[in-house]
């Protein structure tokens, strides 16, 4: 299973690289297969940790909200 930091630290990958959040749809196996293959891309791309995370937390707060709201809550 997917921690919630594990879940948010993903979400923050798939953020810099698609400029998106991480689907709904996706399975805790998916989400760490991708974790995994991100971190290592991001790793040493320093620019991308900061220029292309702009405006994740607000993104993410959004869908905490949203996922809550919904009962969708599983990973809080």
């Amino acid at each position: 299973m997917v921690t919630r930091y594990q879940f948010k630290e993903a979400n923050r990958y798939y953020w810099i690289v698609k400029g998106m959040l991480i689907p709904d749809s996706w399975s805790d196996k998916d989400i760490m297969s991708m974790y995994n293959s991100y971190m290592e891309r991001i790793w040493h791309n320093h620019e991308a940790s900061s220029v292309h995370s702009i405006d994740f937390e607000a993104a993410w707060k959004a869908k905490e909200a949203k996922d809550i709201n919904n009962g969708k809550s599983k990973r809080y």
